[in-house]
């Protein structure tokens, strides 16, 4: 294994390679990778402006991105639209800023409608098809029915709506509307995504911060039982651990929202149950080598290092910098599982990088690892440029 890698990237604008308009300006690249909850994946560009000989570039463009290392290939980032140009100085500069491709198209104005009897994969379906987005949508999320749902609100705000319910990860990537299980380890199209493991040598600085218990045992939702015509509440234990009528310090937590069904109801208790554990831990990994690889969404499980950091995570956002002057560098936001899994128990797959080695080397010497299996995006690159080698 080589024990250093030279920084590259790629750019593709319309389908054609125009790398080389960059090679000579480009400063920084940076990807941010996030898991829904109202963001999207964005994309920033600086350009070295000093003689004002660049081109002057403008907002609408799309381009798609990769980064990765000349000895190893290239990790496809996404497909990002440009919607922001900014001339800076000192010292002169531009800087390009974008979101996923298709996130423009979403519709942010108020909308009045009713779903009756409606499924996720029927309202995601009917969003996506009043823009020309396509629908990846992972499990049995597409089934999921709801009884009747008045939307007076945008179609962005109700897919984020449907999100918070069904405990899912919702985002605009390469011209889709995923609608992913969170922490289900299995990408859009239910592909099962090994767990990364990571030792001390792969980190350089973090931060593990463990907040107070949120005081609750368990989330209470309540619904409208029409047969009955009474309200009638469900309740889902935090951390998979049952304490049900009272617990932590201050028993239940109750959701205010009335849901049209029990189903409803359950979802939304457990969803909520869910983001309440997450909210225990956080924490903050910068690589020691920049791994553009690694997506959020990623199961991690931290080895060899204390009691305290050790132990299991979910990749909430993966940021990746292309930096001219010093390389590639890797921040992961890291939460504890929604669940309270323990990923070394419970995965039955993983990816183990040796001591200095990057997912992408890893890779490349793993033929049996598929690279579709990483995340919800393309990062077929890597194989294409193994081959190219």
């Amino acid at each position: 294994m080589p024990t250093g890698y030279t920084p590259i990237y790629r750019i593709y604008k319309g389908g054609a390679d125009i790398t080389g308009q960059f090679n000579d300006r480009t400063t920084q690249i940076k990807v941010e990778l996030t898991s829904g909850a109202g963001d999207n994946d964005k994309l920033t560009i600086m350009v070295d402006d000093r003689d004002w000989c660049v081109q002057r570039p403008y907002g609408g463009e799309s381009l798609q991105v990769w980064l990765g290392y000349l000895e190893i290939g290239l990790a496809y980032m996404g497909t990002f639209e440009i919607d922001d140009v900014t001339f800076l100085g000192k010292p002169r500069s531009i800087k390009l800023t974008g979101e996923s491709a298709g996130m423009s198209s979403i519709q942010k104005a108020p909308t009045i409608r009713e779903f009756d009897n409606k499924s996720v994969g029927d309202i995601l379906g009917q969003f996506a098809g009043q823009t020309g987005l396509g629908v990846a949508i992972s499990g049995d999320l597409a089934g999921k029915t709801i009884p009747f749902k008045n939307q007076m609100v945008s179609n962005y705000h109700m897919i984020h709506e449907l999100e918070r319910m069904f405990g899912a990860v919702a985002k605009i990537q390469d011209g889709k509307l995923v609608f992913a299980k969170r922490d289900g380890g299995e990408s859009a199209s239910g592909i099962a995504m090994p767990t990364l493991v990571l030792l001390p040598e792969h980190f350089g600085d973090w931060q593990v911060r463990y907040t107070g218990r949120p005081g609750y045992g368990e989330v209470k939702a309540a619904y409208f039982d029409k047969d009955e015509m009474v309200r009638k509440w469900v309740g889902s234990a935090i951390g998979g651990v049952s304490n049900l009528g009272g617990g932590g310090f201050g028993g239940a937590f109750n959701i205010g929202q009335l849901f049209n069904s029990k189903e409803e109801a359950e979802s939304a208790a457990k969803s909520k149950g869910e983001g309440l554990k997450r909210a225990e831990c956080q924490a903050f990994f910068d690589l020691a080598k920049g791994d553009p690889w690694i997506r959020d969404q990623q199961t991690l499980l931290v080895s060899g290092m204390r009691d305290g950091i050790n132990g299991s995570y979910v990749i909430d956002k993966a940021t990746h910098t292309y930096i001219k002057s010093t390389g590639i560098r890797s921040s992961l936001e890291c939460k504890a599982p929604g669940d309270g899994a323990d990923y070394a128990e419970a995965s039955k797959e993983f990816m183990r990088p040796g001591p200095g080695e990057i997912l992408g080397e890893y890779l490349r010497t793993h033929p049996n690892i598929n690279p579709g299996d990483l995340s919800k995006g393309d990062i077929d690159a890597i194989v294409e440029a193994g081959d190219n080698r």
